[in-house]
């Protein structure tokens, strides 16, 4: 996860290795992470190519040290280098490697959704919120205050990300961009944009892939740990811990995988179907849709390449701020809800 970690040999690899090869497995449901054959997988390097294109909006801004997030995050869990946000602890490697060694896996795959009985109340998610705890994962806050938690999944650059950082920063809303390996490799100048910015990177896997058939502990640990390497080699920082599985598609065993790689799992609370490309939302049915799910302690996730999403966000942001909501960032989650405390 730092930079110690590649060897002559591995750079020499990396620089050959045009993409990862990914075997889907049978018996999933069956079986955990650790009865599987394991295939065999290799970080990829990270291009510079399109940083020279970094939005000029945005890439102003950074170099003017001006983030988003200027200052020490109250929670103690992250300082701000260079206006970007860094976790004050990293896991050790060697400590990830011995929790991982301990895990014999298992557990039924999932497919996570929320169901919304009643407008502008909490959902009801397949999966107790008190058992997600359990294993570092949240979908939402469990509280009674207007706070919600932005969250963005960005699989790729579609020309929509810098206009969504300046209206965050308009509205001071700190945020989350869950990134994929491909992103990284592709528009790093976007991914360096958005750390510069002061918003929180998370890690969406390497290949966006149905994480529920990734059922090894080696091949679950380089599908996150390479956008690690990715990231670090791109900002000369380490991660902040926080995983999204792709389309919500996961397993108890991975619960585990995560939580031993010092990762906390984000689910969301309020989504709605803005992930197509070709079958954008309209702005009155999206902004019906979210206002209607909108609720406190929320964890929203919204997709960054959505050009619905570019065009509301500041008349959903202002109408939250007039509802009573405020935005808080991923660092101010409790960790204990439900620890009697």
């Amino acid at each position: 996860m730092r930079f110690s970690k590649f060897s002559a040999k591995i750079l020499l690899t990396l620089l050959v290795t045009e993409s990862m090869t990914v075997q889907a497995f049978a018996g999933v449901k069956a079986r955990g992470v650790d009865y599987i054959n394991n295939p065999s997988g290799i970080s990829e390097s990270v291009s510079t190519q399109g940083m020279e294109n970094m939005p000029q909006s945005v890439q102003g801004e950074a170099e003017t040290g001006d983030s988003a997030s200027s200052a020490e995050s109250g929670t103690g869990l992250v300082t701000i280098v260079d206006g970007i946000r860094v976790p004050k602890y990293v896991k050790p490697d060697a400590d990830i490697q011995a929790d991982l060694s301990q895990l014999s896996g298992g557990g039924a795959n999932m497919d996570w959704g929320n169901y919304y009985p009643v407008a502008n109340s909490a959902p009801v998610g397949n999966a107790d919120e008190s058992w997600l705890r359990a294993f570092d994962t949240y979908s939402k806050e469990m509280t009674a205050e207007k706070v919600c938690y932005l969250t963005f999944d960005l699989g790729y650059e579609n020309g929509h990300t810098a206009s969504i950082m300046n209206t965050l920063k308009k509205h001071n809303a700190p945020a989350t961009f869950f990134v994929t390996g491909a992103c990284t490799r592709s528009d790093p100048g976007i991914v360096l944009s958005i750390a510069q910015n002061g918003f929180t990177v998370g890690n969406h896997t390497l290949s966006h892939k149905n994480m529920s058939t990734v059922t090894t502990k080696e091949l679950f640990y380089t599908e996150v740990n390479t956008v690690e390497e990715q990231y670090e080699t791109l900002t000369g920082h380490p991660m902040n811990r926080y995983y999204r599985p792709p389309e919500g598609k996961f397993s108890e065993a991975q619960l585990m995988l995560a939580r031993a790689m010092g990762y906390k799992t984000m689910l969301w609370s309020v989504a709605y179907k803005d992930y197509d490309d070709k079958a954008q939302p309209s702005r009155s049915s999206a902004l019906a849709t979210l206002n209607k799910r909108i609720h406190p302690g929320a964890i929203v996730l919204l997709h960054a390449t959505s050009s619905t999403n570019d065009a509301i966000l500041d008349e959903l942001l202002t109408g939250w701020e007039s509802a009573g909501y405020t935005f808080k960032s991923l660092d101010d989650l409790p960790e204990n809800e439900y620890l009697g405390q």
